[in-house]
């Protein structure tokens, strides 16, 4: 309504003039109908009363039949079918005699404020406010109506969760974080960003826990001096720092206000613990971003049989509950690695084995000193199956 109004449709913008004072209109529109309803209440009776004997009774019950029908079930259920059509149809003529019953609202605007505050109730209380549930409900209702796509539903809900999403819970962790040393050499970098082929990488000096900046290839490859002269601190950008239970979607309007496209997470004791960048939050949002030089995330999750997968220990457990349709759910960890450990309760070794109460098998495959490079993960025959019953189950 509001689009046609600044196409300049006259009807419009009366029908936002309408309803902009509702409680005027409600006022007007309740008067009238009592009106009516009265009139149409004495005709029937000074009819009745002229023609004597069970008219009376006769001429009350169909008033009421007709009043019902055409003064409240049609019209109410025609203006909700053709909401729009009907409003700036008779908007006009409510308009009109808001204007007309002025005098009238007032008295009666007046008599029931006065009431109302007597009862000790604030006439001008309202709450125009809405729940994120009912937000949500509206975008299902809307997907199910097909005014909106699965994938426009997708990322609206991405939108809601993101408030409760913290940085722990996006960034890279620091084992699989690729870090420059401060001493390092120009044709050492160049080739750290040929292996890695990412275009920003943080600065440490000693330690990985004193991140003194961030450098970025287009830098290094713009550096124009000898490479013979070349020190790490000429090109070196300023860090910027976060801690682990940030909440992203304000992470997400600091690091675009400070034009930052990395943050370095810290944790709790100022040491570094992994790094999250601006595409790592819209993923949140928009789903998985991919460029030429990004892995498939398939290859950490290999299928070796119908319900046989080899998997990466540090693979992500949301990405794993998205990509194979499981529940896997841990309050201390966030990768299958971390899962497993916690099941066990002990540093892992090969051939460990841990099972879910769906009857989801893990097998430690390969290690790394103590942290777990590979698992076999074996799931029940009927598990799809039953999965498949349970969503049912609870739609």
């Amino acid at each position: 309504m509001r689009a046609l109004a600044d196409e300049g449709n006259k009807r419009a913008s009366t029908v936002l003039a309408v309803t902009e004072n509702s409680g005027k209109m409600l006022s007007a529109i309740l008067i009238g109908n009592n009106i009516v309803n009265t009139a149409v209440a004495s005709l029937a009776t000074t009819i009745a009363y002229r023609l004597g004997g069970t008219a009376v009774a006769i001429a009350s019950g169909l008033m009421t039949l007709l009043i019902i029908l055409f003064g409240e079930i049609t019209p109410k259920t025609m203006a909700t079918i053709h909401a729009e059509k009907m409003s700036l149809f008779y908007a006009p003529v409510i308009n009109i005699f808001m204007k007309i019953m002025t005098p009238f609202i007032f008295i009666v605007n007046g008599l029931s404020t006065g009431l109302l505050m007597l009862l000790r109730i604030d006439p001008n209380a309202k709450d125009n406010t809405m729940t994120e549930a009912e937000l949500r409900s509206v975008v299902n209702v809307s997907h199910q109506d097909g005014v909106i796509e699965s994938d426009e539903k997708e990322m609206i809900y991405n939108v809601f969760d993101l408030g409760d999403a913290i940085a722990k819970d996006v960034m890279v962790p620091r084992v699989n974080v690729t870090f420059a040393d401060i001493d390092s050499s120009y044709d050492e970098l160049i080739d750290l960003f040929r292996e890695d082929k990412f275009t920003r990488l943080p600065v440490y000096q000693e330690t990985k826990d004193n991140v003194v900046g961030t450098i970025n290839m287009k830098d290094l490859l713009l550096y124009d001096s000898k490479k013979s002269e070349f020190q790490i601190k000429d090109i070196l950008r300023e860090a910027y720092f976060t801690y682990e239970y940030k909440s992203i979607s304000e992470l997400l309007v600091e690091m675009r206000q400070a034009s930052f496209n990395i943050a370095i997470v810290l944790d709790e004791y100022g040491e570094t613990s992994g790094l999250i960048t601006l595409e790592d939050i819209l993923e949140e949002i928009v789903g998985e971003i991919h460029d030429e030089y990004d892995e498939n995330e398939e290859e950490n999750i290999k299928a070796v049989g119908k319900h046989e997968y080899i998997i990466e220990g540090s693979t992500n457990l949301d990405d794993l509950n998205d990509s194979l349709d499981l529940n896997l759910e841990s309050e201390d960890y966030d990768s299958l690695g971390g899962f497993i450990i916690e099941k066990l309760d002990r540093l892992p070794k090969a051939g460990d084995s841990v099972s879910t109460e769906d009857g989801i098998r893990m097998v430690v495959e390969k290690l790394d000193k103590n942290r777990i490079e590979t698992v076999h993960l074996y799931l029940p025959e009927n598990y799809r199956e039953h999965t498949s019953d349970s969503l049912e189950t609870d739609d």
